[in-house]
């Protein structure tokens, strides 16, 4: 990126397209935001101002922002940047190095006077513009902004694709007597995961129990059952390992049904125990996945309408991922132990 050639060339009001972003959500504190070619620091100074986890990079040490970008990151901002390279292939190159630094089903955003410029207002032109930008990266979704004329300026925001699907066949189940012959079916199962999608408000309700094991995920609707008897014998076994992550929460919801869950292992607890110090992120199931797996978690569905049926393709297969991780994650964090052998006596 050429360094600009006089103060004149300087933004001095942070991009309109930060705000649309706090509006619909797509950022968030949780996140980290990444301003690539962020010049002297105008938008990092505006988000940071919002207590935003912000970094900043660009390549000319005079503007402060030298150090490389750590990736991955939940947001990247490419704001008027492209402007200032002269070539097309400059700008791809530079978009690029910067959609490298997204992390799967994360947000990439930029901001161009050149785009409106070359291909005009047309939302179809644009949208194959910015592909066209792009092309040869992992794209997901992808929305245009509605040009800004006073700025001069067109905007958009893509998705990263890369996010982890379910492996394991899943089945959803509604009916009484599968979910009999299911629950003593896993009564001779030494390990099961399980997982629970509530409704958000107060007094919370169950209305999905998510239930797996080794090679295999099943969605139990809650709703569809008077009580959840046949659950009880797997959840009290003292022979059944139950694998859970925050396992005060579901504690919590089969407690409203008379249900205890008696053989707890939770994986919020065990990655804790092993990154007392110098852990990279947090310890929630999509923080943990990633760091142990490998793994990206979409969770925008966490808070969506549970209680609408059927349900939609992408919330089963929400519900049906965040129980297979969990077998998953007990394989990392609680490897087998080494068998013991008799050849010592």
């Amino acid at each position: 990126m050429p360094e600009p050639s006089s103060n004149s060339h300087l933004r001095r009001d942070p991009a309109p397209v930060l705000q649309h972003l706090i509006n619909t959500r797509l950022l968030v504190h949780e996140q980290r935001v990444l301003c690539y070619g962020c010049g002297q620091g105008v938008d990092v100074d505006w988000l940071r101002l919002r207590r935003y986890d912000v970094h900043g990079f660009d390549p000319h040490p005079p503007f402060g922002y030298a150090e490389p970008p750590s990736g991955p990151y939940d947001v990247v901002l490419l704001n008027y940047v492209l402007t200032r390279l002269k070539t097309p292939e400059a700008r791809r190159n530079t978009a690029r190095k910067a959609f490298d630094l997204v992390k799967p089903g994360g947000r990439f955003v930029v901001t161009s006077r050149t785009a409106l410029r070359e291909a005009g207002a047309e939302p179809s032109a644009l949208d194959a513009y910015f592909r066209e930008l792009l092309e040869g990266c992992e794209l997901g979704a992808m929305e245009v902004l509605p040009p800004d004329f006073q700025d001069r300026s067109s905007a958009a925001v893509i998705r990263k694709a890369g996010i982890y699907k379910p492996t394991f066949p899943w089945k959803w189940v509604d009916d009484r007597q599968e979910f009999e012959a299911l629950c003593a079916r896993l009564l001779g199962e030494p390990l099961v995961a399980l997982d629970v999608e509530t409704t958000l408000e107060e007094p919370r309700v169950l209305c999905t129990i998510q239930l797996a094991v080794p090679g295999q995920t099943w969605i139990v609707d809650a709703l569809a059952f008077a009580d959840l008897a046949p659950i009880r014998p797997v959840l009290e076994s003292d022979r059944v390992e139950i694998i859970i992550h925050n396992a005060a929460f579901e504690e919590q919801m089969f407690a409203k049904h008379q249900i205890r869950i008696v053989k707890i292992h939770d994986t919020l607890i065990s990655s804790r125990k092993k990154h007392k110090k110098n852990v990279t992120g947090g310890h929630k199931l999509g923080e943990v996945c990633e760091r142990e797996l490998g793994l990206y978690l979409d969770k925008a569905l966490q808070t969506s309408d549970w209680t609408v049926r059927p349900l939609s393709a992408d919330q089963l297969n929400y519900a049906a991922i965040d129980a297979e991780v969990l077998i998953l994650l007990h394989q990392i964090l609680c490897p087998p132990k080494t068998p013991e052998t008799l050849d010592l006596f």
